[in-house]
């Protein structure tokens, strides 16, 4: 099982896929990484909620939904193979190396926070959840992009 190698990861799926057992592996990780992140959502509620929370709330079930389908597409669709293997095992890792993204974005974010010292609430409003949006899309992007090379890969 990889954990950040994803070109090692590629070659496997282009060259024999993934056997039962690897593939329930990468679904368990993913599952449990999927959990800690939903409950830890919990942590962190909206003390007021508008049409902007509405808004985020709209995009952050549009992004995972679209970004699925486009990998579905991106793997031949109806016609493609392997795709639960290579959707969730490229998942986890472009999702682990996502995660590394969004906690050093969170760096110069709370630096900026200490600074200015309740001046101006960096986390509030709506930069935190168009940059989040923003990225969540990207995340999905990366992920079609890798599925994508590894279908026509698998096709030659």
């Amino acid at each position: 099982m990889y954990f950040w190698k994803l070109d090692l990861l590629k070659k496997q799926l282009i060259a024999q896929g993934l056997t039962e057992a690897q593939m329930f592996s990468y679904m368990l990780v993913y599952v449990i990484f999927s959990t800690i992140a939903v409950e830890l959502m919990a942590y962190f509620p909206h003390e007021s909620v508008d049409g902007w929370t509405y808004l985020t709330t709209i995009l952050n079930v549009l992004i995972p939904v679209v970004g699925t389908m486009m990998a579905f597409r991106a793997n031949g669709g109806a016609s493609g193979s392997q795709f639960l293997a290579r959707y969730i095992s490229i998942s986890l890792i472009s999702s682990i190396r996502y995660l590394v993204l969004v906690i050093v974005m969170m760096v110069p974010l709370t630096i900026v926070a200490i600074v200015l010292q309740g001046a101006f609430d960096v986390f509030s409003g709506p930069v935190p959840d168009l940059l989040f949006a923003t990225t969540y899309a990207l995340l999905y992007l990366y992920i079609v992009k890798h599925i994508r090379e590894v279908a026509a890969l698998q096709s030659i």
